[in-house]
Order: structure tokens, then C-alpha cells, then sequence
């Protein structure tokens, strides 16, 4: 038996298409860096030789040369939420329609997390930075500041920010979802939210919720883990208690779940004996039963805005913008006229 010898093609590069068009490897690497030093009827010629030979350019090596990578990150709390799966994937569409790539870091939430994560994706040659919130550590904002480095926070808006916000105003939405429930004649909203802590947006929900109460309305609020068990958990409290609230008021779509499913669970007829609004507009609460009644984000219009924005100050040195995005109330079926308290 014969033992196979095995071949290595060498892959064509610049010098072999250098060769083949007798030109310069300075020319043939001018019109790979997009130089408008070259002649056009040069580049034609480059580019055919390219095709003829199918030749592929190292990444690699043209980020030396140029000492561009092309690449934007994305530091972001979590994976296990759609909601950052439906703006990333807005994200890395409008990248790549531009030429760039997206790379992803997570950080569990954790402030030290995000500082270690930001220097790995800085390490691996990221050009633009894209973060959540508005609450950093204060080594990162110094490092960011130090670097030059151009950075958007989403998901929230604040003009006075240091850095660049893209969002929308959490404050003035939870005022809105819960003026909706008051208007509807709930006096006794329960508002189940995620933890506090190192999550500025859900603070200033609350924050909103809370101005909207006024006198109208006495607030049950309730903090647990951000997922649908969290929800689950804390609607079982509340339905067990003394005064039951007509309405709950999650302040994310993923709790909403969790307090729907408890409450039907639970024997209540979901809006007639209670009402249960969301937040977020997640893909599933148009279908589930009954549809949920929630506040839509902009969330795919953020990550578009959030990569352009990035992307025209690397490549035009446009200023990097601060971006207000409207987001809408979405009436379902969750939600009806309150009939009175609950005893």
C-alpha cells in the first residue's frame, strides 16, 4: 500500500499578484488599504489579477499594515436575556454592512468584571467600545478617557453623561406605564423589578414609577432575580397577602413571564382579576395568553444608531452624538378596567 504524501498548496499574496501584474508590491498594497493614490484603471487591474488568482488578504496582516482591526465591542451584562440578543444582532448587521466586526464580552453585572473584560477586548485590538447603562467604575472611565478610546453607553439617555448615550429616557417610561394602570383605575399597583444594585436603568424606572403614584396610587415594590422564576416567586407573595394588588407592574418583560404564569397558576383569571403589564416588548408577548401589555424599546433602532455612531467617527471624525429614542406603549390584552380592591 502506497502511503499518501500529503501536498501543501502555498497560498497566493501580495508579491504573487505584485508579479502578475508587474507591478509594485507598494501599488498592489496601496489598493488593498484603499488608497485614493491609486489610479482607477490600477485598481481595476489589481483586483482582476486578485480574482485570477484567488487571492484572499490576511486580516492579520492588513491590520499591521494599516493598524486598523475594524472591530467594535460590545460589554454587556448578559447572553441569557433576548433583549441584548435583539440589539446585538442589530449591532454586528450594521457593522458588517459598513465592513467592521463585533466582538462580545459579558460581565455578569459585575462593575470589576467589566473593567477586566474592556482590557481583554482592548487587548484583541477593539477600536470603539460599546457599553450598558450609565454605571462604570471609575478606573474604567479614566482608562476610556486616557485611551481616546470612542465609547456609547445604550439603554439609557442623559445628555449631561460623560460619555456618549444612545437610548431612551427609563424615567419618563415608568411614569408612563404606571399612569397607564392608574388611568385604568388600578389604586394598588405591585411593581416586581430586578435588583438595584450596579443596574442604573431599573433605578430609574422605579424612579419614574414612583413620581407617577403621586396620591393616585399605593406601590407594593418588590425586588428579585431578574428571570421568570423571580417573577413567579414574588407574585406568589403578593397573592397570598392581606391587600392584593389589582395590577402588576413588572418593570421587565422576562418578570412579566414568571408573574403570569404564577398568577393563572395560582387560580386568577389574567386581566379580569388581575392585570399585568411588562416592559420591553419581547418577541414572545405578542403570543403568549393572554398578549402582554408592555412598553416596546427601540432596541434594534438603538443598536443600528449605536454602530453608526461609532463607525462615522472612525472612518469621517464625526462627533459622537448623545441619541433620544422614543419607545411606545403596546395595549394588549394583559390589562383592563380595575373592578375594585381585592380582599
Amino acid at each position: 500500500m502506497t502511503k499518501q504524501r500529503r501536498t501543501t498548496e502555498k497560498k497566493p499574496g501580495v508579491r504573487t499578484v505584485a508579479a502578475a501584474t508587474g507591478l509594485s508590491v507598494a501599488t498592489v498594497s496601496r489598493v488593498l488599504n484603499g488608497s485614493t493614490l491609486v489610479r482607477e484603471e490600477t485598481r481595476a487591474q489589481v483586483i482582476a489579477s486578485m480574482r485570477e488568482l484567488d487571492y484572499a488578504p490576511n486580516a492579520a496582516a492588513r491590520a499591521l499594515a494599516t493598524r486598523r482591526t475594524r472591530t467594535i465591542a460590545a460589554v454587556i451584562p448578559t447572553l441569557s436575556h433576548s433583549i441584548f440578543a435583539r440589539f446585538l444582532n442589530a449591532v454586528e448587521l450594521a457593522l458588517a454592512e459598513r465592513g467592521y466586526a463585533l466582538v462580545i464580552a459579558t460581565t455578569d453585572g459585575d462593575p470589576q468584571q467589566e473593567m477586566v473584560r474592556v482590557g481583554e477586548v482592548l487587548n484583541m485590538g477593539a477600536e470603539g467600545l460599546i457599553l450598558s447603562g450609565a454605571t462604570h467604575p471609575p478606573e474604567l472611565l479614566r482608562l476610556i478617557e486616557q485611551r481616546g478610546l470612542p465609547t456609547v453607553c445604550t439603554s439609557i439617555h442623559d445628555p449631561r453623561y460623560v460619555l456618549p448615550t444612545i437610548g431612551y429616557d427609563n424615567a419618563a417610561l415608568g411614569r408612563e406605564a404606571l399612569r397607564y394602570l392608574i388611568g385604568l383605575g388600578h389604586r394598588r399597583v405591585a411593581v416586581v423589578h430586578g435588583p438595584l444594585e450596579n443596574n442604573d436603568r431599573t433605578v430609574l424606572r422605579l424612579k419614574g414609577v414612583k413620581r407617577g403614584a403621586g396620591k393616585d396610587c399605593v406601590l407594593d415594590l418588590v425586588e428579585t432575580s431578574l428571570d421568570s422564576e423571580g417573577g413567579a416567586l414574588s407574585t406568589r407573595r403578593l397573592l397570598e397577602g392581606p391587600e392584593r394588588p389589582t395590577a402588576i407592574l413588572c418593570l421587565s418583560d422576562v418578570l412579566a413571564l414568571g408573574v403570569l404564569f404564577e398568577a393563572r397558576r395560582s387560580g386568577f383569571s389574567v386581566p379580569a382579576d388581575l392585570s399585568i403589564m411588562g416592559f420591553d416588548d419581547l418577541d414572545w408577548a405578542a403570543v403568549c395568553e393572554p398578549p402582554l401589555t408592555t412598553l416596546r424599546l427601540p432596541t434594534a433602532r438603538m443598536g443600528r444608531c449605536t454602530a453608526d455612531a461609532l463607525v462615522d467617527y472612525l472612518d469621517n471624525d464625526s462627533e459622537l452624538p448623545h441619541v433620544k429614542l422614543k419607545a411606545a406603549l403596546v395595549e394588549r390584552a394583559s390589562t383592563a378596567k380595575a373592578n375594585g380592591p381585592r380582599q
